[in-house]
């Protein structure tokens, strides 16, 4: 299965960028992944800005993708539920699955009926910049859960 991370904005804090890259390239040991970047919509009105960004990234997911979409209103799981919900997909033949992190304002309605899953990484909220981190380093951890490796303990 292939990770593809569509996300609105880039990442310019040099720590988190730094964090990021670090568990993106462990996850890239299991896994071939990829980060789609879209441009924030600027200076225009809040639903504006939802239906802007929510069309380029609908334009990034094809058809047969698992959507992932996430959203501080999501569905919480653990780790290993996460590894465990990772490893039904990959089982059930799912070849791509496109986890997309909105911009300022969230997304657009058509975005969230796309979802396959809406998932919530804590009842906290993170900037748009720091859930890429803690998603890289969740979804390697749920790997490492799966490969039964060191790196997850209970």
């Amino acid at each position: 299965m292939k990770v593809e991370l569509v996300v609105v904005g880039k990442t310019t804090q040099k720590w988190l960028k730094e964090g990021f890259e670090e568990y993106f390239g462990r996850l890239k040991h299991y896994l071939p992944c990829s980060v789609r970047e879209i441009q924030p919509a600027g200076a225009v009105p809040k639903n504006v800005a939802i239906e802007k960004e929510g069309k380029l990234i609908l334009d990034k997911v094809a058809a047969k993708d698992w959507v992932v979409l996430l959203d501080d209103h999501g569905k919480e799981f653990t780790s290993e539920q996460l590894a465990e919900l990772l490893n039904k997909r990959m089982s059930a033949g799912v070849t791509n699955m496109v986890l997309i992190s909105g911009g300022a304002f969230g997304v657009s309605e058509s975005v969230k009926s796309r979802a396959d899953l809406v998932l919530s990484a804590s009842r906290f909220t993170f900037t748009h910049q720091m859930i890429r981190l803690v998603m890289a380093e969740q979804l390697y951890r749920a790997m490492t859960i799966l490969k039964n490796e060191s790196y997850h303990h209970e």
